[in-house]
């Protein structure tokens, strides 16, 4: 908040001090201009340590580029820092806001980029430079969330002139609640989900790859269709991840068609986005193929483990050929003989290895033979070896996926002395070419319907099965557990039903006599030969809501009340549905107090807060009735009950109703 009586230079500089003393990041010094910083990633390949450069251009297009100018810098390092000390998040957050950042610096150039000189015409700019160029986010609606995010603060300290006048026009993605009509041109694909024909070509693509690193690859993402996992959970899976057990019912296992006890499969997780280990269980069309990846797995990594157990047990060693494996560290090699030592045979050029790898000549080398101390060699090896990213508990020998150096067809040659966790870098480009590596999908030539080659990331078969089991009926909770989510409203992020397709479950619950209320009642009384176009009519498109549904067909006309779901007769609320439920249960509770606060203004005779009283108690009666719906132990769970108002609220479609 802005200091009462202080110019907008001193709340500036007020800022700015409180951030460079949040205690975030450690010891990354303030004033430098790139921070070396924690990732938080829970991927455990990677460094655990990345940059959050303060300069004018990103560092991958100039290295030595200059800072940011100073009070511009400052104030968002002091964004950052203060951001990180509310919600610590991962480093390619930041990142992003910092892209952001730079966009609102070119826009600024006329004012110096002094921040307590901005204005909303800047960040107009800076959006529609977004807009045209991208801003190394995911999409010009995010960046135009950061410039709101970071005119927001700008007012809230009070370091402008004058308060920045800003809103995101960026169009926002498509998303779940965009209403769709069956047959209609908006029925447009939904990039989180994979392209119709990815996972068959990728079932083609698993039986024609062969060498051990694609075996490999095709294995680790053959577990993704198994249970809707995170590719960094599986990339953090223990060696003895699988889970056994057998089936209960009443305390008594459930026994097959040939009297053995049915038994479940499941794959043990760490969890990850505060969820807790749990075990995925797998479904009996899929175990079969979860059980060979992870047997696969394991043989392939048989080696690299064996080599990461002994380092383990051997601190300081190095795993080095037979003949030199626990020998003398003082003990002298040649060129050649460190060559069969650490078993680098991909290595044309022993002097590439070494450059590389900084092992360091003794001082009886000559300038025709080089020689090295076996002690320095082991303990460069010891140096490459990258640390496990995110909150690691195990050993290396301990994880399933670990690799040795270069195991994935690096030009520069195997080194088995190396062992590296599988990174997610290695599972993208199996599945996205890249310049210089091509996809499995573009060296086997599959390709879509448009002649283009099939491109998959993790996520969307996430995404996919997801949708899968949503539209299957899955339960909220059991989704989001089956899915590792902590937060069960998460699961709306997975949502991709679109409007028609809920209309057509709607249309066949109703049908199976599970739709209660009048569009039930009036269709129950139609000759049966005028059901179906009745049903079509009145449940052309359906939409979710965080209460129940929607049955408003937005394609004819927009929401008479919009906002007032529970008095409004297209309201439903499917039954026994725990977070609408609980939704509900919140809404009440505030629509009470509203409906307190309403009545005292009333009797202190407020002109108008009538109005107010009589819609909070409509409000409340319709939410009482949803959860008595919900309550009802007559009414089966899953039974879509649509909600009707005592006394029908006035609107501006008033006419335009149920048919009779």
């Amino acid at each position: 908040m802005a200091t009462l009586g202080a110019t907008p230079r001193q709340n500036l500089e007020i800022f700015i001090e409180s951030g460079r003393l949040a205690p975030a990041f450690g010891d990354s010094p303030f004033d430098d201009r790139i921070w070396i910083v924690p990732t938080r990633s829970n991927k455990p390949g990677g460094t655990g340590k990345g940059e959050l450069a303060f300069t004018v251009r990103s560092t991958s297009e100039d290295p030595d580029g200059p800072a940011m100018a100073k009070d511009f810098g400052d104030f968002l390092k002091a964004v950052v820092r203060l951001d990180d000390v509310r919600k610590p998040s991962q480093i390619n957050r930041y990142r992003r806001m910092i892209a952001v950042a730079r966009i609102l610096y070119d826009a600024s150039k006329d004012v110096g980029h002094d921040p307590c000189r901005l204005t909303g015409a800047m960040f107009k700019r800076a959006l529609r430079f977004a807009e045209s160029i991208g801003a190394g986010t995911s999409s010009p609606y995010a960046a135009g969330t950061v410039l709101a995010k970071f005119a927001k603060i700008l007012n809230d300290a009070g370091i402008t002139m004058s308060p920045i006048q800003f809103t995101n026009t960026a169009k926002r993605p498509l998303d779940r609640h965009h209403v769709m009509v069956e047959g209609s041109d908006e029925d447009q694909e939904d990039s989180r989900m994979p392209d119709e024909g990815a996972l068959d070509a990728l079932a083609r693509a698993s039986q024609l790859v062969s060498s051990p690193p694609d075996i490999l690859r095709m294995r680790i993402v053959e577990l993704l269709p198994c249970a809707p996992w995170r590719i960094n959970d599986i990339l953090r899976l223990p060696y003895d991840c699988e889970v056994e057990e057998p089936v209960t019912r009443n305390g008594k296992p459930i026994l097959d068609a040939d009297g053995r006890p049915v038994v479940r499969y499941g794959i043990g997780y760490r969890g990850s986005k505060g969820f807790l280990a749990d075990i995925k269980w797998i479904p009996t069309a899929m175990v079969d193929v979860a059980r060979r990846a992870i047997r696969q797995i394991k043989e392939l990594t048989a080696e690299a483990r064996a080599i990461a157990a002994f380092m383990e047990e051997n601190p300081g060693r190095a795993w080095l050929t037979d003949r030199w494996r626990l020998s003398s560290p003082d003990r002298i090699l040649t060129g050649e003989e460190m060559r069969e030592a650490v078993g680098i045979q991909g290595f044309q050029n022993i002097v590439v290895f070494v450059r590389s790898y900084r092992i360091p000549r003794t001082p009886c080398s000559t300038q025709r033979k080089w020689r090295y101390r076996l002690g320095d060699i082991e303990k460069a090896l010891h140096d490459a070896i990258r640390p496990i990213g995110g909150d690691h508990v195990m050993k290396r020998s301990e994880y399933l996926l670990i690799a040795t150096r270069n195991f994935f067809g690096s030009r520069r040659g195997l080194v088995p002395a190396i062992v590296d966790n599988v990174s997610y870098d290695v599972v993208k480009d199996f599945l996205q070419s890249r310049p210089g590596s091509m996809s499995v999908f573009e060296r086997f030539d599959l390709k879509d319907a448009n002649g283009e080659f099939f491109v998959l990331k993790t996520h969307q078969v996430r995404h996919f099965l997801n949708t899968i089991a949503a539209e299957g009926g899955l339960g909220e909770v059991d989704l989001a557990r089956w899915s590792g989510r902590e937060d069960v409203r998460s699961n709306q992020a997975y949502d991709h039903e679109p409007g028609y397709q809920l209309a057509r479950k709607a249309r066949k619950l109703l049908e199976q006599g599970k739709m209660k209320g009048p569009i039930a009642a009036t269709w129950s009384r139609k000759p049966p030969v005028e059901r179906g176009h009745f049903s079509l009519v009145q449940l052309a498109t359906v939409h979710t809501t965080d209460i129940g549904l929607c049955l408003h067909d937005w394609g004819t006309a927009p929401c008479p009340h919009h906002g007032a779901c529970a008095d409004c007769l297209d309201c439903a609320v499917v039954k026994g549905d725990p977070v609408h439920r609980a939704r509900i249960e919140l809404l009440l509770a505030d629509v009470d107090l509203a409906l307190a606060r309403s009545l005292e203004e009333v009797e202190d005779g407020t002109y108008g807060a009538s109005n107010y009283v009589e819609h909070h108690r409509r409000m409340a009666v319709g939410y009482r009735r949803m959860l008595a719906a919900h309550d009802d132990p007559d009414i089966e769970d899953g039974t879509i009950v649509q909600m009707q108002p005592d006394v029908l609220r006035q609107g501006p479609l008033d006419g335009i109703g149920l048919a009779t």
